[in-house]
């Protein structure tokens, strides 16, 4: 039958047997570069959130942060969303992309923290290098090779990770449950042909005595170092 598939249960992950024809592998294009929670098979929304260790509940009220956050953003300026990508995670929001000035990436910056639901904010923006369609087509290639490459890897998750990629440099934001699953991750993005640079924003998941994922920064875990972009705006400002 169309659409058949079969789960078993490994764990706090069900895995789903799709026959390869049926599987198709969409990339959720953020505005501002390529976005990607990665969504298999036909009923993609009830895939998604059936395959991640992040409860249906946060998945909803992160989805509605960031479409207030859109809306703000386009009632302040429509053109701020052309080349901005927006991800939510937990209520931490990982801006990416490029902004004209200084001024218009505080416009941003502020519009996001005074969004409700937002918890915490990343800069990831680039100010005044244009964003061209080339680069756009480059970093559009580089999170679909990403795609499959998370999917065929063993002990990699791919559903709790939000990947995009702006000027050749990919963003990574979501929960891991092992250092070894971080480890591997990374070292796939950076393997990745294209990426320049990858900028690591995966939190270790543990479970706190009331079961609520409590998400500590593994920072000792890795050089964060690669944070930072070349061109970000001014780090006092937004840090």
């Amino acid at each position: 039958m169309l659409g058949q598939k079969k789960g078993v249960d490994m764990g706090k992950y069900t895995y789903f047997y799709i026959k390869p024809w049926l599987a198709v592998l969409v990339a959720t294009t953020s505005l501002g570069g390529c976005a990607a929670p990665l969504v298999i098979g036909a009923a993609a929304t009830a895939g998604y959130v059936g395959l991640q260790t992040r409860p249906s509940g946060q998945v909803a009220a992160d989805t509605d942060t960031k479409v207030r956050i859109k809306s703000y953003l386009t009632q302040t300026d429509y053109r701020y969303l052309s080349d901005i990508g927006i991800d939510v995670f937990y209520g931490d929001v990982l801006v990416t992309g490029i902004v004209p000035t200084a001024d218009d990436g505080q416009v941003v910056i502020d519009t996001i923290k005074k969004t409700q639901g937002v918890r915490k904010v990343y800069n990831e923006l680039f100010v005044g290098s244009a964003y061209s369609a080339a680069q756009k087509a480059k970093d559009a290639w580089i999170i679909t090779q990403i795609q499959p490459r998370l999917i065929g890897t063993k002990g990699v998750y791919p559903l709790n990770y939000m990947v995009s990629s702006v000027n050749n440099h990919v963003y990574v934001l979501g929960t891991v449950t092992t250092a070894d699953e971080r480890t591997n991750v990374l070292h796939l993005l950076r393997t990745t042909p294209g990426v320049q640079q990858v900028h690591d924003y995966l939190m270790l998941e543990t479970e706190t005595p009331e079961g609520r994922p409590n998400l500590i920064d593994q920072s000792s875990l890795n050089d964060r170092g690669d944070r930072r972009p070349p061109n970000p705006l001014p780090a006092d400002l937004f840090r």
